[in-house]
């Protein structure tokens, strides 16, 4: 029997020596000089020390996204070491939509070696990669990068990735009087994890997508932190570059917590993500956090000696967060949109099939309570047909725009649709950017009621 594409047994020969495989724990040492080669700026640099790290803390037991065999490789069998000239990783995500679990697929590292580019290999990668995924029933894969580039894979722009506002340490209220300031911050330990996993919860209910941070993955953030061979080394070379700082009263009491910087790379202290309990009067609160975070970023190490002074603290949380409600634009006067994921759906039948219990509850509470009928959508080069009796979404299935007597009820290209499906844009929203995504009179209403606009916002934290 052939091996498919997600077998760790596979090998597919790509001609001219270059052989696509999965990764080995003995690949480790190859796979570091790889990514340390590619993430640099320049060939004259020194191979980059975080990525070398990364690459080992990928590759070790424990890692929450990732095994030792899940690194998709080109290996080059015509020079005597075999090296590895290309690469990406598969991470498994927990997502969910609407509170639906959704176990999602993250090809991340993406590298080829610059003697080997422009020769397909990176497609040989994602194609083994989405195979294994897929054989994994992920219904969605996803990825952060750089602009277009994962485009030709399938992969379309679709939900907030980031958003920032900006406070001025000039602009941070001085402390008054004498008395110790009411909040502090300390690093987080293992004990910690339940007001993590609690904190970080509160913000499920506001948003469509959501990941879902286990304790496994709380855990790792934390203890990554508390190893002594970690602690002994120089911060700028380990690859980990947040750190989970807890919000206490002058009482000790758990109040929140912010993900954090380990340090700086310029003048800004950046903040990747910030949780509250709802009993805190987060206006009072405001100056001494500020306060403490100043002199947190004051203390870290800088990744270049010649680093200017801090100068700013960097409010990394998205388009809408409650602290920036607080700041207002006197402390906070800057605000930077934000970058999105890319998302790549394989399978719109079976994402939708999955999504059925929610589209049938949006439809139970709106005018259309009962919806009977159906809705043919052409997506150009295939499309869907959905069959709803009673209310309830008997029927989803592929469909093409008949050669004659065209009956379709609405339109869209097939990446766009993602939009829809995701509530990163409305329908109408759609309509204004896109002259070939439209619908008709019935199937507009029926698409606004089942895809509504709906904020999501999916935290990077490791």
């Amino acid at each position: 029997m052939t091996d498919t594409m997600a077998s760790p047994n596979f090998r597919g020969d790509l001609g001219d020596g270059l052989i696509r495989r999965w990764s080995t724990a003995a690949d480790v040492e190859k796979l570091a000089h790889l990514v340390g080669t590619v993430f640099r700026d320049s060939a004259d640099e020194p191979p980059n020390v975080r990525m070398i790290d990364q690459a080992h803390l990928m590759m070790a037991p424990g890692y929450p996204y990732m095994g030792p065999g899940d690194f998709a490789v080109v290996e080059d069998t015509s020079k005597p070491d075999s090296p590895l000239v290309a690469c990406t990783a598969l991470w498994r995500h927990q997502w969910s939509y609407a509170g639906l679990p959704l176990a999602v697929g993250r090809p991340e590292y993406v590298a080829a070696n610059a003697d080997y580019r422009n020769r397909g290999l990176v497609r040989a990668v994602f194609e083994m990669v989405h195979a294994r995924s897929a054989a994994e029933g992920h219904l969605l894969q996803t990825i952060t990068g750089i602009p277009y580039f994962y485009r030709q894979f399938g992969y379309e722009y679709v939900l907030d990735l980031g958003g920032r506002r900006i406070t001025y340490l000039s602009s941070i209220p001085h402390k008054k009087g004498d008395d110790p300031e009411p909040y502090s911050l300390r690093p987080a330990t293992l004990e910690d994890i339940p007001h993590l996993m609690a904190l970080y919860d509160q913000g499920s209910a506001k948003s469509l997508v959501w990941y879902e941070g286990s304790e496994e993955f709380w855990r790792f953030m934390v203890a990554y932190w508390e190893n002594p061979a970690v602690c002994e080394r120089d911060i700028r070379t380990v690859s980990m570059g947040t750190r989970l700082q807890m919000i206490v009263d002058n009482a000790g009491k758990s109040c929140g917590y912010l993900a954090v910087a380990s340090r700086r790379g310029g003048g800004e202290l950046h903040i990747r993500h910030m949780a509250f309990y709802p009993q805190i009067n987060l206006q009072a609160a405001l100056p001494a956090l500020l306060r403490a975070l100043r002199d947190l970023g004051m203390a870290l190490p800088t990744m270049q000696t010649e680093a200017p002074p801090l100068s700013a603290i960097s409010f990394d949380l998205g388009r809408h967060h409650l602290i920036y409600t607080v700041l207002g634009e006197t402390l906070a006067p800057r605000f930077e949109p934000p970058y999105a994921w890319y998302i790549r759906i394989p399978d719109l039948v079976a994402f939708i099939r999955y999504i059925t219990p929610v589209l049938e509850a949006r439809l139970a509470t709106s005018v259309l309570a009962g919806q009977t009928g159906e809705l043919k959508l052409d997506l150009y080069r295939s499309g869907l047909r959905l069959q709803f009796a009673d209310g309830k979404l008997i029927e989803v299935e592929p469909w093409r725009v008949p050669t004659y007597g065209d009956n379709a009820s609405a339109g869209c290209p097939p990446l766009i649709l993602l939009h829809l499906l995701l509530g990163y844009r409305s329908l109408d929203a759609l309509k204004a950017i896109y002259p070939d995504v439209w619908a008709n009179q019935e199937a507009y209403l029926l698409l606004n009621t089942l895809f509504p606009a709906l904020p999501s916002n999916v935290i990077e934290l490791g």
